[in-house]
């Protein structure tokens, strides 16, 4: 992250009056002072240029902001903070970078009122003046949003809208939603030891995937763990009704699989059955083959939008890989190998299966405390999109869309036109951006974001450009 801040030249008080006016109310640039310098000369205060409020995700302890100051010529800033909720940030008095203390928990609101929204007022001074600015910053959950809302992107600073003068729009898709890399953890089996945990789980407010068999409903509270966990914003993922291999369910052998539905398609619809009616989740996206074995590929492929198996690997962005068959990330053993693998910018996803401690322990434990240690890290980071199979794989699978899309012009317009294939789900975006212009969905002009990007509806499947 570039933790360096801008020292500009010394402006007139006219110019900087102009400055605040033309800010269109996004940000804070303060009206300096004037008071005479050397030889009479006038020397502004510091003219201090923020947003005047801006969102975070819980967990995080990365910097956030990073203001900027003109300062008079040869003056050196020194950034500070004061009010009611100060003691739980720290500022750089050098860079002026600004982060929090401890992570915040919007379970446990750490601001004045408890609403977690903290107010500061930056400072910065150049050793003569002192000008400052308010700050309210609003601490979101990770599952903020529903099952389909995007998290926000980290931006220490404003993104200047670009300009551009080529004629061409240069559209791109940001990768993984403007982050750097993407994380998925899957729940095999719908376990006990799941359900036990789920509080844990729960308690990090992040979208997960539990890919579930009905057959394991025996166990106290499976439908109302699952219920609850569609309510919080997760995905209850199809993993078969009996877990059963593929060849399996039409042997005929007593052995094997006696309880079969008799084809894969079958052991996927009743339980896509029960994920709607018992579970109330509105529709299943994604699957997860039992044993990871891809018999189960072409049953899938005409039923759910992406399929997980158990192959080693990750997902790089925008690619065409399969699918139907995307792959497992190792799970790391501490933080510098968490921090090694999100480094390569692709799209992880972790598998669990029995979680300790338990006393139904069916294998390949792993205990809860490194799991939640995990995504407290991936949180802290705030580099890292942690969502769900289906909402990552959504991005993924639409940006390829988006990307394949062949513009045509006509009358001054350049537009891009894609078909959603089956199985995708409804409410879900692309973040892009473009070398000026304007860009338009249905007719209205999208707004761009502070953090550096459009927000483009998949649903209205086309997206025009005007220069």
């Amino acid at each position: 992250m570039n933790r360096k801040y801008h020292i500009r030249a010394a402006i007139p008080a006219l110019l900087a009056a102009c400055l605040s006016g033309c800010s269109g109310g996004s940000g804070v640039i303060n009206a300096p002072d004037v008071q005479a310098g050397a030889g009479g000369a006038a020397a502004a205060a510091p003219v201090l240029s923020m947003p005047a409020s801006l969102s975070v995700h819980e967990g995080l302890t990365a910097t956030f902001l990073i203001p900027t100051a003109t300062l008079a010529g040869g003056r050196t800033a020194t950034w500070s903070i004061a009010g009611s909720d100060a003691a739980r940030f720290r500022i750089d008095p050098a860079t002026g970078a600004l982060s929090f203390r401890q992570a915040p928990d919007t379970a446990h609101p750490g601001d004045a009122d408890g609403h977690n929204d903290y107010d500061l007022s930056v400072q910065v001074s150049d050793g003569q003046r002192t000008s400052q600015a308010p700050l309210k910053i609003q601490v979101l959950p990770w599952n903020d949003g529903g099952a389909a809302g995007l998290p926000l992107p980290l931006a220490a600073s404003d993104v200047v809208r670009p300009g551009g003068t080529t004629g061409q729009p240069g559209l791109r898709v940001l990768d993984w939603a403007g982050f750097k890399a993407a994380l998925s953890y899957t729940f095999d089996d719908s376990q006990p030891s799941q359900i036990d945990h789920y509080p844990d789980l729960k308690a990090q407010r992040v979208r997960v995937t539990y890919y579930v068999n009905p057959v394991a409903n025996w166990y106290p509270n499976y439908d109302a763990t699952w219920k609850d966990a569609v309510a919080q914003g997760s995905e209850i993922g199809n993993h078969t009704t009996h877990h059963c291999r593929a060849a399996e369910l039409t042997d005929n052998d007593p052995n094997t699989c006696p309880a079969s539905l008799g084809s894969a398609g079958a052991e996927f619809d009743d339980t896509g059955v029960y994920i709607r009616t018992k579970l109330g989740q509105s529709a299943v996206w994604t699957s997860a083959y039992p044993f990871g074995d891809t018999d189960y590929k072409a049953a899938a492929a005409a039923r759910f939008l992406v399929s997980r198996g158990v192959w080693p690997g990750m997902v790089a962005p925008g690619t065409g890989s399969d699918a139907q068959n995307l792959p497992l990330a190792e799970f790391p053993s501490d933080a510098s190998k968490f921090d090694a693998a999100a480094s390569q910018g692709r799209w992880m996803i972790y598998l669990f299966h029995t979680l300790l401690p338990t006393t139904q322990d069916w294998g390949g434990g792993v205990d809860i405390g490194a799991v939640t240690g995990n995504m407290a890290h991936a949180r802290a980071l705030g580099t890292v999109w942690i969502d769900s199979v289906v909402n990552v794989g959504a991005y993924w699978r639409g940006q390829q869309l988006l990307q394949a899309a062949t513009p045509t012009a006509s009358a001054g317009v350049t537009t891009w036109r894609w078909t959603l294939p089956a199985n995708f789900p409804s409410g879900r975006k692309l973040r892009v951006v473009v070398n000026g212009g304007t860009l338009s969905q249905n007719g209205k002009p999208l707004a761009w974001d502070r953090r550096g990007y459009y927000e483009v509806s998949l649903d209205t499947q086309s997206l025009s450009w005007t220069q």
